[in-house]
């Protein structure tokens, strides 16, 4: 995971809230703390800014498929 990458919540986060966002993405802003990364929700208006766990992120695509995955839609 890098600034920029295109991420989405785990299936099971940490954290109940998170589960209202499990079908969103986000982009990696920084990383202001070791475990910490500082996320925007992709396409929220106004942006939505988040400094959550990377435990609780995975790195995926714009479409929200994760990286890696060989099948097409």
């Amino acid at each position: 995971m890098k600034i920029g990458d295109i991420v989405k919540l785990i299936a099971e986060p940490q954290v109940d809230w998170m589960f209202n966002y499990l079908d969103q993405t986000f982009r990696v802003l920084d990383f202001p703390t070791e475990k910490g990364v500082e996320v925007m929700m992709v396409g929220s208006r106004p942006e939505w800014v988040w400094i959550i766990g990377k435990d609780n992120l995975e790195v995926t695509d714009e479409t929200g498929r994760h990286c890696g995955d060989s099948t097409e839609s």
